[in-house]
């Protein structure tokens, strides 16, 4: 029978494997539709799958689940759109890379934030990670493509994602999986309806391909990831899991070059191992300190 902690690494670590999936998604679709038009179809969808069984629990939503549930989903909206609209400026393996950076800001920040030092190999194993994200930047001059708006946006998105690591790692022990998780996307969902209202972005009148990869999104990157994040973060530390979810990138990467033929020399798959020495040093330590 696995430990909790390793069943909650595997997890994490299959999260990481359909967000990774998702750059390319969200790239090709992003020149069919806007970013936030695209987030709310995507948002929508996971909401009402989800809404009956929320509208049978909706009894359990305390004032402190709602609070705890909007502000990390205001870190959720806030990541998503900084992500999604720095992809239609870059490409989707250089998004993944950059995204990862939060691998590193998570550690800083529970330092500074939280007042939380974590423990040597964890923060050993977020640098080694880190020098493998680094590595994967550099090789992505391969496609000769200059830093542009789109990186700086996935840059802010990285810090955003950190935010949205530390919160759930206060807010999700011993707290309610499903509500706590519901509540994110019932934010991010109403965000994105607001700031496509608002600037006239709205529309339904969308292709196939678009409701089609919104749907795939809601389901499995959505629903099922967030889900699966939020009980993993009750049972494991900030610091595992943002080097856990390192390996996104490195999934970003391989599914960019099976999906879109998107390409990545040697340096980026020494990257993607030093990614992994990183995961497996912080494995070593179950308490996760």
């Amino acid at each position: 029978m696995p430990s909790k902690p390793f069943f909650a690494d595997g997890i994490l670590l299959a999260v990481s494997f359909f967000w990774g999936t998702s750059f390319a998604v969200v790239k090709e679709a992003l020149p069919l539709t806007t970013p936030a038009n695209f987030l709310f179809v995507r948002f929508a969808m996971a909401c009402l799958l989800l809404l009956p069984l929320a509208w049978a629990r909706r009894e359990t939503f305390s004032k402190g689940l709602i609070w705890k549930g909007g502000l990390t989903g205001i870190f959720l909206f806030a990541a998503f759109l900084t992500q999604t609209w720095g992809l239609a400026f870059t490409s989707a393996s250089r998004s993944g890379f950059i995204t990862g950076l939060s691998v590193i800001l998570v550690p800083l920040l529970s330092i500074l934030i939280l007042r939380q030092i974590p423990g040597r190999l964890p923060i050993l194993g977020a640098f080694l990670a880190f020098t493998g994200l680094y590595l994967l930047t550099a090789a992505d001059r391969v496609q000769q493509l200059p830093f542009n708006i789109g990186d700086a946006l996935t840059l802010v998105c990285a810090f955003l994602w950190a935010g949205h690591i530390l919160a759930l790692g206060r807010f999700s022990p011993g707290g309610d999986t499903f509500g706590l998780a519901f509540l994110q996307l019932l934010t991010a969902g109403v965000g994105s309806l607001i700031w496509a209202g608002s600037t006239g972005e709205l529309n339904f009148h969308l292709p196939p391909l678009v409701y089609g990869s919104a749907f795939y999104l809601a389901v499995a990157c959505t629903i099922l990831a967030y889900i699966g994040q939020t009980w993993a973060q009750a049972r494991t530390s900030p610091t595992r899991t943002a080097i856990i979810l390192s390996m996104e990138p490195v999934f970003a990467a391989f599914f960019a070059w099976f999906w879109i033929e998107e390409r990545m020399g040697p340096w980026g798959w020494i990257g993607a191992g030093c990614i992994l020495a990183g995961i497996f040093m912080a494995e070593a330590v179950k308490s996760g300190k």
